[in-house]
């Protein structure tokens, strides 16, 4: 799967959870445990940087979570904020760690 299917499939899996920050914490053991197709290698950490930096992206060029899932294509989630910033900041600080 390319890095640009990845982080969209991580972005639906969120946009379609019920609770994004334990959702979050799945794609992050996931994110530790992959590797690359042609190596079998671990991926780098810039790799995972960039991983997560894309999801960031595509977040915040996103309406809020809460306004998406009050649409007809999204189920309602009980668990979401006004606005992206709790899974924001989660996705901040793995990317911290994923930088250290």
């Amino acid at each position: 799967m390319k890095r640009s299917e990845l982080v969209y499939s991580y972005f639906e899996r969120l946009l379609s959870a019920d609770n994004q920050r334990d959702e979050l914490e799945i794609i992050r053991a996931e994110l530790d445990g992959l590797v690359f197709t042609e190596s079998n290698k671990p991926i780098d950490k810039s790799t995972k940087v960039k991983i997560l930096e894309e999801l960031e992206d595509l977040l915040k060029s996103t309406p809020s979570l809460e306004d998406l899932s009050e649409s007809a294509s999204y189920p309602k989630s009980e668990s979401t904020a006004s606005d992206n910033s709790d899974v924001l900041a989660v996705i901040k600080a793995m990317k911290a760690k994923a930088k250290q």
